[in-house]
């Protein structure tokens, strides 16, 4: 028997794929320091992410720099690097949380931009190419639209991590 509070609703199912990208798998890399229990005890503590993973999932373009789905997923990784922080975008987490000396820079969460491509990396693996895995003539977009770079030197795609220069 599977207690009831590990059990799934039909929601959280619909959008595991995305959380599976957004937390690590063969296409998306992690975000530092941040394993899928810490990310979904994030979860847990903001089931309102849920909505936005569906939405995004739904449909890969409602998702911009300043929509109200990025300001959900925003709240949710500044829970996933501290669950007692009370910011809800992720550069107002990082300017506290280092300023007061309480991470190191290298150990915060990822500004806004960075998080933006991350995110988009996630939703082309799970939105585009998971979800039409059966079909005989998926439409997949440019992965240079959705968080790539083409290397040219090395003839391959690496992610792109951001629109600003580092700190």
């Amino acid at each position: 028997d599977i207690p009831v509070h590990h059990m799934l609703g039909p929601q959280q199912c619909q959008v595991l794929p995305l959380f599976h990208a957004i937390t690590r798998c063969d296409l998306v890399s992690a975000m530092f320091g941040i394993g899928k229990k810490t990310a979904w005890n994030a979860w847990t503590a903001y089931p309102e992410v849920t909505n936005t993973l569906i939405a995004t999932t739904q449909d890969p373009n409602s998702l911009t720099l300043d929509s109200v789905h990025m300001r959900h997923l925003e709240r949710w990784t500044v829970l996933m690097y501290s669950k007692n922080c009370n910011a809800q975008l992720v550069n107002d987490a990082r300017k506290f949380m280092f300023s007061h000396s309480l991470k190191s820079l290298d150990s915060i969460q990822p500004t806004k931009n960075a998080l933006f491509q991350h995110i988009k990396r996630a939703l082309l693996a799970a939105a585009f190419i998971w979800k039409q895995s059966l079909s005989k003539t998926p439409e997949i977009p440019n992965p240079g639209e959705w968080g790539w770079d083409w290397n040219t030197r090395t003839k391959e795609w690496v992610p792109y991590l951001a629109d600003l220069s580092d700190v």
